[in-house]
């Protein structure tokens, strides 16, 4: 299918927003993602980004959250595009969706990066579900400025008490007072906040979405306090 993208916003110095509109609207599952197809350099590319969208429901808009690999060939030519532009795009796929097994139980949400995609959707199905049910993200950050939709989650916090939101930084935190809730944010990696909230429900099922390093790290510290395969679910990417 080919969508013309309708706006384009940044998040960060290397992140951007793509609201993409399609030509007829397309349901989805919260956490699947498309695949973007191009012709770069003479040569056919194609990359999966998930969907950005707060809410999964029939639309023909779809956002999707791209970070800047100057390595790569696509997100190059992806940041080189302006409002307008066409872009092949599939029908929305992917299995990393909410298990039905997850609705009774403590969700936790662990990403690192723009990894965060994926659970706007599906945190917000998380707590459609089931509100009375607690729902934890764990997001993991190198810098300050690295922290994508930190005003979305601060008033998901506000607006129900059963969403808990945990930042975390691990690298520089320089301009960290000036974020909202500053005094909020956890020092390190991911990987001790979510260990501390398991601890107290080794019932919880967990997703993990991030970069390659971090996941693998997860599932190893995940099988060690002995939860199953059936508690936690993985989408991984490079970069």
């Amino acid at each position: 299918m080919i969508a013309a993208i309708n706006s384009i916003r940044n998040l960060s110095d290397r992140v951007k927003v793509f609201e993409l509109h399609l030509p007829e609207a397309v349901g989805f599952i919260a956490g699947q993602f498309v695949i973007v197809k191009a012709l770069i350099n003479g040569e056919s590319i194609e990359r999966s980004y998930s969907i950005a969208n707060q809410k999964a429901e029939k639309t023909n808009a779809l956002e999707l959250c791209v970070a800047l690999n100057t390595a790569g060939m696509m997100t190059p030519y992806l940041f080189g595009l302006g409002t307008g532009a066409k872009l092949e795009i599939s029908m929305p796929q992917g299995g990393f969706v909410l298990r039905d097994t997850s609705v009774d139980v403590p969700n936790l949400f662990v990403c690192t990066g723009t990894g965060v995609a994926p659970f706007r959707s599906m945190i917000a199905a998380s707590l459609a579900l089931n509100p009375n049910r607690h729902v934890h993200l764990v997001f993991g950050n190198r810098k300050v400025e690295d922290v994508l939709y930190h005003e979305h989650w601060l008033a998901l916090r506000e607006q129900n008490s059963n969403f808990h939101y945990h930042p975390v930084l691990s690298k520089c935190d320089e301009g960290l007072a000036a974020l909202p809730n500053s005094n909020n944010f956890h020092k390190g990696y991911v990987h001790p906040v979510y260990e501390q909230l398991l601890s107290k429900d080794l019932g919880s099922h967990v997703y993990v979405c991030g970069w390659e390093v971090m996941c693998k790290e997860s599932r190893e510290r995940l099988k060690a306090m002995g939860l199953t395969r059936r508690q936690y679910f993985f989408e991984q990417y490079d970069g």
